[in-house]
């Protein structure tokens, strides 16, 4: 009985240690011809921001993961009441008709401009956040009313 029990271990064991040593492909890192890692940079997502003089502003974006003519999906996100929930907490969730389908240039970049009205920006201090997702990358930019100098 000891003899199978000490068996079924180390059974168990060296399979433990067999799986260990495999290798485990955990992130899909893109290399070159040469076989050396390719580093790219992060997104970056900028604005002029937007004041109670303006009717629009455009937020400007840099996809260095993407590629040329790739569509991107832009939409703002607004603290709303949950509607599963009226009394929770506010929630920053999509504002509805604010999803916008970009095209990425040869220059990895785009942009998009909302008016204020579509936005929901009402009020100095309303804030919004706007996301950019696309099956290549993504972005993120938050934009404040604020009050003209």
């Amino acid at each position: 009985m000891k003899t199978i029990k000490i068996l079924s271990i180390s059974l168990i064991a060296s399979f433990v240690i067999m799986m260990g040593c495999t290798p485990q492909p955990y992130y899909d890192i893109p290399y070159d011809e040469n076989g050396n890692v390719i580093i790219t940079g992060i997104s970056e997502v900028t604005s002029d921001g937007v004041t109670t003089s303006d009717n629009d502003f455009t937020i400007n974006a840099y996809f260095p993961n993407a590629k040329s003519g790739d569509t991107m999906e832009a939409e703002v996100l607004k603290q709303q009441e949950p509607s599963w929930d009226p009394d929770g907490e506010l929630q920053l969730l999509p504002l509805a008709g604010t999803m916008k389908s970009i095209t990425v240039g040869s220059d990895l970049k785009a942009s998009v401009t909302y008016t204020k009205a579509e936005a929901g920006l009402v009020n100095v201090g309303d804030f919004i956040t706007v996301v950019f997702s696309g099956a290549t990358d993504s972005g993120i930019i938050r934009i404040t009313l604020e009050e003209d100098n």
